[in-house]
């Protein structure tokens, strides 16, 4: 069996924030991850370690970059966007895997909203944000590309 390995940089998350069909790339990511959550219940005793898993599931997008302006109409989702469905509380579908996926690559997509978004403007250095996107029903679907 050949393998290779994933590049991260061809790594990413696109969004749809606008629900019309269309996923964008959010815009000049330095970093992307996914993070999945099972809670542990500890049924430890005097009879033995064990341990089940809890009814709590949690998933969620994380994605840090650079802030972007962009004239006409938006190619790439950045901060004003991202911000924009922040501040409304929007719902939106969201995937993340390679940018332009061929036969057996896997990306993951489900609908989130962003619970945590932030801008950081230090001296000396360009504009960056960072979101989170929290997946209102898990589990996110994984998928392989035919």
């Amino acid at each position: 069996m050949a393998e290779t390995k994933v590049s991260a940089r061809d790594y990413i998350l696109l969004a749809d924030i606008d629900n019309d069909g269309t996923f964008k790339p959010v815009a000049c990511l330095t970093t992307n991850s996914m993070t999945s959550v099972v809670n542990t219940i500890d049924a430890t005793s005097k009879c033995g370690d064990q341990y089940q898993a809890g009814p709590s599931f949690t998933q969620s997008f994380k994605g840090d970059g650079f802030a972007i302006d962009e004239t006409g109409t938006p190619s790439k989702d950045s901060y004003q966007q991202l911000y924009t469905a922040h501040a409304a509380k929007t719902a939106f579908n969201m995937k993340m895997g390679k940018a332009t996926p061929t036969s057996g690559d896997v990306y993951y997509s489900g609908q989130v909203f962003i619970s945590n978004f932030n801008v950081n403007a230090a001296d000396k250095d360009d504009v960056k944000f960072s979101a989170t996107f929290v997946v209102t029903v898990p589990p996110l679907t994984q998928t392989e590309q035919a």
